[in-house]
């Protein structure tokens, strides 16, 4: 699952999603949603990884973040 698909399965907003992980604004959040092939997208350093992992127990991984093709 990726995590704009919990965001939007939740209903969450961006804001809500940044203050959930510890982010410090609506726009690191909305970034770590962006398409994996969209020039503005985030990739989480570990300790919003971390973060990500338990807000959505487990539902959202690492794996989640990287482009197999």
């Amino acid at each position: 699952m990726t995590l704009k698909e919990f965001k939007d399965q939740n209903k969450i907003s961006f804001a809500k999603l940044a203050a959930l992980i510890g982010a410090s604004h609506a726009t690191v959040a909305r970034r770590y949603c962006l398409p994996k092939t969209h020039k503005d997208r985030m990739i989480p350093n570990a300790k919003y990884m971390a973060a990500i992992m338990t807000v959505t127990d487990g539902a959202v991984t690492p794996n989640d973040f990287y482009r197999v093709d």
